[in-house]
C-alpha cells in the first residue's frame, strides 16, 4: 500500500508539473506573439482636407491637408506625402508636390509602462485582464500646396500617396470642381495722377579732369581725336540726377503694404538705365499722397520714365511720363554745300534746371479775433473828425442864435 500511494502522488505531481510546463509554454508562446504584434505599425488616412483660393485671373493655389493615424503599438519609419492633381478629363498629370512628415508615434509610447514581462502577460491572460488600459492612437497631419490652373473644365483628380521608408504604403483620391469660380483678391483702387520731373544735380563720371565750368572740359578744335558724340566718351560722360515725384490717389479703402517700380528706360535703345524700389507704406482712403524716388541718367539722352505699382506679385496700376535731356547734348550736323562737319554747342545747359535752394518764408503770426464780450481798443480814426464837425456845427448855431436876439 505504501508503494502504491507513493506511485500515486508521483504521478499526480507528474501531471501538476506537465500542466504547469504547458501553461508557462503558452504563456512565453502568446507573450511573444504580442510583442512582435507591439513592433508594428499600423498607419490610416483619417481624413483629407481641402481649400483653394485664387492666385489671380488664371491660376488657384489648393492647400491639401492629410491627417495620419498610427493605430499601431511602435512607432512608424520615416513618413511622406505626395499629393498628385490629374485633369480630370484627360487623366494627364497637371501638378505635384511632397511633404515630409517625419515618425508618428505609436500607442505603446503613450500607454505608459504597461507590464510587458511574460509573468504580467501570463497572469493578465489567466486572470482575463487582457493587456489593460491601452494608449491613444498618434496623430499627424501634412499641409501640401499645389497650383493649379482655374481653367480646368472637368475638375481635377488629386491622389494622396503615403510612403513610409520609401515604400507606398496607403493611397486616397479626391475630385475638385469650380476652380473657375473662384474671385481673386481685390486689387487696390489707385490712381497715378501726375508725375513730375526735375533735375537735382549733374554729376562726372570717375576719372574725369577737372576744370571746364559747371559742364565740364569741352573739347576744342575740329581736328581732335576723340570727339565726344551724343553718347560720351570715357573721360566726358555726364549724368543726372532725376528726381521723379508721384501723385498717387487712393479711391478706395485704406491700404498699406504697395510698392513702386520706377524705372528710366532709353527713348532709342529701350534699355533700362536705371530703377528703383519705393515703398509706398500707407494709404489713407480719399487722399493724394506724394511720393519720390531718384534715378541716375546719361545726359543727353531721353528717357521714357515708367511707373508700375506692385501689390503682392501682381501689377494692378502703371504709368508713364517723358524726359527730354538730348537739347544739352552737343549735335554733329553738315553745314552748307561743302558738307563741312561742325559742332553746336546748346544754348543752355542742363545745371540751368537745378532749382536752387529758396528760403522758407518766416511765417507772419495771424491775431486771433476777439471773443464776444472782451474789451477792445478802438484805434482812432474818422469818428474823432466827426466829432470835431458836430462841436463846430453847434458853435456856429448858437452866434446865429445871439445875433437873432440882439436884432429884436
Amino acid at each position: 500500500m505504501p508503494s502504491e500511494e507513493k506511485r500515486q502522488a508521483i504521478a499526480t505531481l507528474a501531471v501538476v508539473s506537465a500542466f504547469l510546463v504547458l501553461v508557462l509554454l503558452v504563456a512565453t508562446l502568446g507573450g511573444g506573439l504580442k510583442s512582435h504584434e507591439r513592433g508594428r505599425s499600423e498607419l490610416t488616412i483619417a481624413e483629407i482636407d481641402i481649400s483653394a483660393e485664387a492666385l489671380g485671373i488664371a491660376d488657384a493655389l489648393l492647400n491639401v491637408t492629410t491627417c495620419l493615424d498610427n493605430r499601431g503599438e511602435a512607432k512608424s519609419g520615416e513618413v511622406r506625402v505626395l499629393v498628385k492633381a490629374y485633369d480630370a478629363e484627360t487623366n494627364l498629370l497637371v501638378a505635384s508636390n511632397e511633404t515630409v512628415v517625419g515618425e508618428i508615434g505609436g500607442r505603446a509610447e503613450r500607454s505608459g509602462s504597461a507590464s510587458g514581462s511574460w509573468c504580467g502577460s501570463w497572469c493578465g491572460s489567466w486572470c482575463g485582464g487582457g493587456e489593460g488600459r491601452e494608449g491613444e492612437s498618434a496623430t499627424k497631419s501634412a499641409s501640401t500646396l499645389l497650383r493649379l490652373p482655374k481653367e480646368g473644365v472637368g475638375g481635377y483628380r488629386l491622389q494622396v500617396v503615403v510612403f513610409e521608408d520609401g515604400k507606398g504604403i496607403l493611397r486616397g483620391e479626391r475630385r475638385i470642381y469650380g476652380l473657375s469660380r473662384l474671385e481673386p483678391p481685390s486689387a487696390a483702387k489707385i490712381s497715378i495722377r501726375e508725375l513730375d520731373f526735375f533735375v537735382e544735380a549733374v554729376e562726372r563720371a570717375e576719372g574725369d579732369e577737372e576744370g571746364g565750368g559747371e559742364s565740364g572740359r569741352e573739347s576744342e578744335g575740329e581736328g581732335e581725336s576723340g570727339r565726344e558724340s551724343e553718347m560720351g566718351n570715357a573721360k566726358g560722360k555726364e549724368y543726372a540726377i532725376v528726381n521723379t515725384t508721384l501723385y498717387i490717389d487712393n479711391l478706395g479703402e485704406d491700404v498699406r503694404g504697395l510698392r513702386a517700380l520706377v524705372k528710366a528706360r532709353e527713348n532709342e535703345t529701350r534699355l533700362i538705365s536705371d530703377r528703383r524700389w519705393e515703398e509706398l507704406g500707407f494709404l489713407k482712403t480719399g487722399t493724394t499722397t506724394l511720393h519720390y524716388a531718384e534715378l541716375r541718367v546719361l545726359n543727353g539722352r531721353d528717357y521714357i520714365i515708367e511707373v508700375q505699382i506692385w501689390q503682392s506679385d501682381r501689377i494692378i496700376k502703371e504709368g508713364r511720363g517723358m524726359v527730354l535731356l538730348s537739347p544739352f547734348a552737343k549735335r554733329t550736323v553738315l553745314t552748307g554745300a561743302e558738307e563741312k562737319t561742325v559742332e553746336i554747342s546748346p544754348t543752355v545747359k542742363i545745371t540751368d534746371f537745378i532749382a536752387p535752394e529758396v528760403p522758407v518764408p518766416t511765417p507772419v503770426p495771424y491775431r486771433a479775433p476777439a471773443e464776444e464780450g472782451a474789451r477792445t481798443t478802438k484805434v482812432p480814426g474818422f469818428e474823432t473828425l466827426s466829432a470835431a464837425f458836430a462841436v463846430f456845427s453847434a458853435f456856429i448855431l448858437v452866434l446865429r442864435l445871439k445875433k437873432r436876439r440882439r436884432g429884436v
